[in-house]
Order: structure tokens, then sequence, then C-alpha cells
């Protein structure tokens, strides 16, 4: 039984993770704030990199100092680069004070919603992260005043250098889709092969009917991944070859989404997880409606699949008076090295300045005469079905066509054993 100790303990480095998982949401809620504050009517003109600016940096120092880490960056220049970025954006600093009162706002207000989520806590769990969120706030606020004015040629010639990086990696997009083409083949060989091991393998007359099941569970769930690769490239293929049209229509988002997202609850339920969403109660927006469905099943799905524990969360909000922003964070392992790569060259995932996120003998090997391949033994084929499927990068490929013939962005930021977010902002209204 936990100690008194450990159990708050446990608690508060809970609450620590929900506040990092809510971390889009917690953005958006600020945005949305600020956009309503008829004192601050030029928030509205920012698009989301220009508004967040160094915000979840400073969001990053807050949750490194609630686990007693040492922050990665400086609290005080950080803050100051932010004033300026401000100042570039001709905001008065009135202005900039006022939305970061509001941002310590939200973030006492995500405080609350964790209360209400989880009503057996301790409040006073809540005072030292209290305290620290008014420190960190308090001490940003200070370096805006400060050193409103510092570093802006600094400044303004990283940003230079920072989207002319981005215009050449955009510039690289379509010299590597044969990658993605490739790592596919590797995908389907792989799942061929252990379709064929398994196979082989039920035809051995010294097997336990624990393991025929075992064989037959992975014959089936290859098949299906064989399946599901397949039709993911027909239908990426499609969309490359310009065949498939849009059919807009006017529809409520929030609707959609919380369609989605109840689908999706019996999957969270099932796997342990705290699957949230929040968004405003109306949001009409002209879109495809298969496509976007289709879009938010793939992401939504992927998110529960490959998160072991902790929370899912979907927010969507407009932005201005010409786009909208929908969200899906987990607090997964984040994607994996070989997907990262792939992604780095494909989606550009990235953690910037905007960015919100023993050894053992090895078994012998058993060799099918006269057979092109070789077949493992029922230990390893099925570790090597566990594996099987695991990257997603035809199903992300996929999402980012949609989301291109759809006309809107999609982004990718993904930290090891933090989670991943993937971010589409996409137009309120097209030509119906």
């Amino acid at each position: 039984m936990e100690t008194p100790a450990l159990e708050q303990s446990t608690h508060y480095m809970q609450l620590v993770k929900y506040l990092s998982v809510r971390r889009e949401a917690i953005l958006q809620n600020w945005r949305l704030t600020c956009e309503q504050d008829p004192a601050l009517s030029k928030i509205s003109a920012l698009s989301r990199e220009e508004f967040n600016d160094l915000l979840p940096i400073i969001l990053d120092i807050l949750e490194q100092r609630l686990l007693n880490q040492q922050p990665e960056a400086d609290l005080g220049v950080t803050a100051t680069s932010h004033g300026l970025h401000r100042w570039q954006n001709a905001l008065a600093l009135a202005e900039t004070i006022r939305e970061l009162n509001h941002l310590t706002t939200t973030l006492f207000n995500e405080l609350q919603a964790y209360l209400e989520l989880f009503p057996q806590t301790d409040v006073r769990l809540l005072m030292p992260i209290q305290r620290q969120i008014v420190q960190v706030m308090n001490e940003t606020m200070h370096g805006s005043v400060k050193k409103y004015d510092e570093l802006q040629r600094l400044e303004a010639a990283n940003r230079v250098a920072t989207l002319q990086k981005a215009l050449r990696q955009m510039e690289d997009f379509s010299r590597q889709r044969g990658e993605l083409f490739r790592t596919s083949s590797h995908d389907l060989r792989g799942s061929v092969g252990i379709i064929n091991s398994a196979a082989y393998l039920l035809k051995a007359d010294r097997i336990s009917d624990q393991e025929r099941e075992e064989y037959v569970e992975i014959l089936n769930r290859n098949l299906t991944n064989v399946q599901s690769m397949l039709n993911n490239l027909m239908e990426l293929s499609r969309l490359e070859a310009g065949e498939e049209t849009l059919e807009v229509e006017r529809l409520d988002a929030t609707r959609l989404i919380q369609e989605i997202v109840g689908y999706a609850q019996a999957m969270a339920n099932q796997r342990g997880l705290i699957l949230q969403a929040n968004g405003p109660d109306t949001l009409l927006v002209d879109t495809d409606r298969a496509k976007l469905e289709r879009i938010l099943q793939s992401l939504l799905v992927n998110s529960l699949t490959y998160t072991d524990s902790g929370f899912v969360s979907v927010s969507w909000s407009q932005q201005g008076d010409s786009h909208w922003v929908i969200g899906i964070q987990d607090s997964g392992p984040g994607l994996s090295a070989g997907l990262t790569s792939l992604l780095a060259k494909q989606l550009k995932p990235t953690v910037d300045a905007t960015s919100t996120t023993g050894a053992h003998q090895a078994d012998p090997v058993a060799v099918l005469p006269n057979a092109d391949h070789e077949i493992p033994p029922g230990s390893e084929l099925v570790r090597k079905a566990g594996r099987a499927g695991e990257e997603g990068g035809i199903g992300l490929q996929l999402v980012k066509r949609l989301c291109d013939l759809l006309e809107a962005t999609l982004e990718i930021e993904s930290q090891p054993n933090r989670g991943t977010l993937f971010r589409i902002r996409m137009a309120l209204y097209r030509e119906l």
C-alpha cells in the first residue's frame, strides 16, 4: 500500500502530466480568450506561430520547474525575446502584459478542470503548482517590461533564417516521395514474411493448441495489416493521380468531431486512457465531410493505439476570421526513430520555438528447404509479429494528401516519451 507521501507524489506527477498533454488546448483557449478581449484587437491578425511565439518554451520551463529539473532555456532571455516579438507586431506593452494575464488565468482554469475530473484530489496539492505558475508568469512579465526592445536585430535575423530553412525544406519535399514507397514495400514484405512463417509453422505436427491459436491470430492480424496497407496505398495512388474530388458542404465541425470522439470512447476505455475533447459548442465550416472524417479517424485511432497510458486530448477552435484548427495530442512514446526520420523529410515534425511538445542468446533459426526466406521459431515469430505494422508512414502520408486536397496544413510535433501532437489548420469557408 502506498504511503501518503508516495501517493501524493504520484498524484502530483499525474497533474503535471495532465498539464503537459493539455498544452495545445491551453494555447487554443488562451488565444480564444485574447480574441474575445476588446482591448486586444490586433491578436486575430496573428498566425498561430506569431501568436504563440515563445510561450511554448516558457511552458516548458514551467513544467521543468514543477519537476524540479534544470530548465533548458533561460526564462529572462525568453521573456525578453517574447516582448521583442510583440513590439515588432505593433503591440503595446500594456497589451503584452494583458495577454500574459489571460494565460495565467487559463492555466488556473486547467487546474480547476483537473479537480472536476479527479474530485478526490487533495486541493493542497495545487498550492505549489499555483505558486510556480505565478512566479513563472511574473518573471515573464518582468522580462518583457525590462527589455522590451532589446535584441531586435538578432531576433529578426534568427526569424529570417528560420523562414529560409523552412522554405528550403519545402522545396526538398518533391524529391522525397520515393522514400515513402520504399518504406511501404519493406513493411509489406515484412508482414507477408510473417504470414508465410505462421502458415508454415501451423503445418508442424508438434505444436500445442495454445501455439496454434497464437499462429492463427498472427495470420489474421497480419492479413488485416496487409489489406489496410494496400487499401491505403490504393487511396494514396488515387490522390496522387488527382482522381479524388471535393464535395464541399457547410457543416458543424463541432458535431462531427464529437461524433468521432464518441465512437472512439470505447477504445479509450478498453485501453484505460482518458480521452478528452473540448472546443466551441458550434463551429460552422465549409469542407468535405467524408475526407475530414477520414483524417480525424485515422489520427485519433493512431493516438489511441500507440498510447499505453495517460491522456489523449482533442481540441479545436476558430483562429481569427478565416481559419480554424484542430489538434490531437497524446501522452504516448512519440514517433519512432525510423518514422521520425522519414517524416522529417516528408511532414517536417519539429520542436522549435513555436511548438506546443540486456543481451540474450538468440533462438536458432529454422530454414524451410527450397524456400527463399527463413522461418523463425515460434518465440521469434511472436516477437516480430508484435512489431509488424507499428510504422504508420503510409497512413500519415495519406492523411497529408487528404489535407492537401482540403488545402489544409498538417503539422506534427513529437518528442520521445512525451507524446505526439497532430495539428490541422484549414480555412473556415470555401466556394460551395
